[in-house]
């Protein structure tokens, strides 16, 4: 009798620590995870339906041309999102990620009060290895130095050979028209897409 009262109470204990452990470890981790929430896409907004947000396929080929010696290996993609690394030798010289902003609006406003521009688009630098671009006011691109760094003039030449006029393009069939720097404007829809796939980058 007081053996079995023994082993339930062993058990109970066990499962407490477990569950003691779990707990624990994912505060660990979201604490960890804190200081690179504005890199991370972010969570989702409610009320977009999945169809408006540009899946990161798209986005795949509108990513820069690696230079000779240098490889661009694709890590991370879903709707809304891609992210690279671009490697030299093995050595990872800078993330970089297109996301749609649609399902993360909050990352429009560091662009508010920005005084740059890159071929007609707001530009930050967000501290000294990363540096970010508001596309049509809904694709964000990002640029992250890794390793021994990557100078901001750097960073900005790689986010410029991104084709930007296609990543404009890029609306869901039910988007508004959005106006290109120098007044044209573009609309959604696949056809759009497929021309501005065949556009030479910018």
């Amino acid at each position: 009798m007081s053996c079995s009262t023994t082993s339930e109470s062993m058990a109970r204990t066990l499962r407490w620590g477990v569950g003691l452990l779990l707990v624990v470890s994912l505060s660990i981790g979201a604490f960890l995870l804190l200081p690179f929430r504005t890199w991370l896409p972010g969570g989702t907004v409610g009320d977009v339906p999945l169809s408006q947000v540009v899946n990161g396929t798209a986005f795949n080929r509108l990513f820069p041309e690696p230079d000779d010696g240098d490889q661009l290996v694709f890590t991370q993609e879903k709707r809304g999102f891609s992210e690279a690394r671009l490697k030299h030798g093995g050595q990872v010289k800078a993330l970089l990620a297109v996301s749609d902003v649609t399902t993360a609006p909050e990352a429009r406003k560091k662009f508010e009060t920005s005084q740059s521009r890159l071929q007609g688009w707001p530009l930050v630098e967000q501290g000294p290895q990363a540096t970010a671009l508001l596309v049509a006011d809904r694709f964000q691109i990002k640029v992250i130095g890794q390793g021994e760094g990557m100078e901001a003039e750097r960073r900005q030449d790689l986010i410029g050979r991104f084709n930007l006029r296609g990543l404009a393009a890029l609306k869901s069939a039910s988007a508004p028209r959005a106006a290109l720097p120098g007044g044209q404007a573009t609309a959604g829809g696949q056809s759009l897409e497929r021309r501005a796939a065949m556009e030479p980058a910018s």
